[in-house]
């Protein structure tokens, strides 16, 4: 009861207006925040660190709807997202497999230029998809269960509120707010990942010759990204105990999922097209011979956030910019630099005559946009260089046409159909290519892909 008296002098009135989602860990003296039927009375008691620090005590780590009302909705747990949607991908994630099955997901890792500076974090896509959190150092287990109201009972293991951390990395989200935010039954300390996968191994070595006994879990490193330190360790302790074998790839069961957008996703993508192309727009009026690459290419990122700052009648400002950042690594290639498929060195002084070639986009929300630009550094095209744009825009033009269900194309058949049409463009304007030309020298890569 010591742990309880100390958590009852640290009540903060604040956390009455979440959702309760508190209890103790017997065995630790770290916190355990879990979802049952006792909580609403526990949550008027217990909480963390946080409620006796005056700096961190009333933020989280990422924006919510009690720290950001203008970002989050009262309803949403991410901007643009509801609570409700997040359920719904995880029940659709789970109704087909076996009762028992274990899915592990695990965050990005923070990424660091040298020891003490690192790089802005960006979550790793699955793991955002299913929960909306944005803190490296976690794990989400889903465990399907034929008992649990929900069909499957969540655990996230999360960095908890740490007052003295937190004066110099800045604010965490902590234990509860997994449960009351994000929707998680219960929540522990990212410390205690490793009691839970003792447990969980144990459990399959008992029932290892049933199909059921399974994990879903993405655990080697794939196209550069790097695993936490979290999933290298339990990838290494099912290879000490030679469970390799119960375990099965998350990735193409969520992709499934998240190939086919809902109308939320689909409104904050159109926000990311809309914000880049008003990027697109100042960078053309603005582009000069002279300037650097690099600074077209500030032009363009500080566009795309300006893109979000709005006035009102009464002079207030509404900015959603914190809710944008570049998609990914922008090629801004003049003259002969487009040659290069990913040039990204974006170093050079653009000059007159020149075309430059920009591709680049936006990031709404956690939603990407992809858009890729040619147009002539001193606002003129020479003859030449406008034939050659023309030809391109009408195969750009047709292809488009045809990218709706109703046309009966695959993006591949479009892809190949836009090579023949391409041929045909270039030798209307004088320049006889062959197929070997097209595939291998001027259009070796895809017509498009997903987002």
């Amino acid at each position: 009861m010591a742990s309880l008296s100390r958590a009852a002098r640290a009540v903060s009135p604040r956390l009455n207006t979440h959702r309760a989602c508190t209890s103790l860990l017997s065995r630790s003296r770290a916190f355990h925040a879990t979802a049952n039927t006792n909580r609403s009375f526990l949550s008027s008691l217990l909480q963390t660190a946080k409620s006796n620090n005056p700096i961190t005590s009333q933020w989280y780590g990422q924006p919510t709807h009690e720290t950001h009302p203008e970002l989050v909705g009262p309803t949403e747990a991410t901007h643009g997202i509801a609570k409700s949607e997040y359920e719904a991908r995880r029940q659709k994630l789970v109704k087909d497999l076996p009762l028992g099955s274990t899915l592990l997901l695990f965050s990005a890792s923070m990424h660091f230029v040298s020891p003490h500076v690192f790089h802005s974090f960006r979550q790793d896509s699955d793991f955002y998809y299913l929960t909306g959190w944005n803190e490296p150092n976690s794990v989400v287990a889903i465990e399907k269960s034929a008992t649990a109201s929900r069909g499957y009972v969540m655990t996230m293991f999360v960095n908890p509120k740490d007052p003295k951390k937190e004066m110099w990395e800045g604010p965490r989200n902590g234990i509860e707010a997994a449960v009351a935010l994000f929707g998680a039954d219960e929540a522990r300390p990212i410390a205690e990942f490793r009691k839970y996968t003792n447990k969980l191994t144990n459990r399959l070595q008992d029932r290892k010759s049933r199909d059921d006994a399974c994990i879903f879990a993405d655990l080697d490193a794939e196209h550069g990204l790097l695993r936490s330190r979290e999933c290298s360790a339990f990838k290494d302790q099912l290879r000490r105990e030679n469970m390799g074998s119960h375990v099965h790839r998350l990735s193409p069961l969520v992709q499934k999922l998240r190939l086919i957008k809902s109308s939320a996703e689909i409104q904050l993508m159109r926000e990311a097209g809309r914000i880049s192309a008003h990027g697109f727009g100042q960078l053309m009026q603005r582009c000069r011979p002279g300037l650097s690459e690099s600074t077209l290419q500030t032009v363009f990122e500080q566009a795309t956030k300006m893109a979000l700052v709005s006035q009102g009648e009464d002079g207030s400002v509404t900015d959603r910019s914190a809710l944008s950042r570049p998609a990914y690594v922008p090629v801004f290639a003049s003259g002969e630099h487009a040659l290069c498929m990913h040039y990204v060195q974006n170093s050079s002084p653009v000059k007159s005559g020149d075309l430059i070639l920009v591709d680049a986009g936006a990031e709404y929300a956690a939603y990407a946009s992809d858009i890729t630009r040619t147009f002539p550094v001193n606002g003129r095209f020479s003859q030449p260089q406008r034939d050659l744009y023309s030809a391109l825009l009408s195969v750009h033009e047709q292809m488009i046409k045809l990218c709706h269900v109703g046309s009966g194309y695959s993006l591949n058949e479009i892809h190949r159909r836009s090579t023949k049409v391409l041929a045909t463009e270039l030798k209307q304007i004088g320049l006889d290519v062959s197929d070997s030309d097209i595939d291998e020298q001027l259009f070796p890569h895809h017509i498009g892909h997903y987002l």
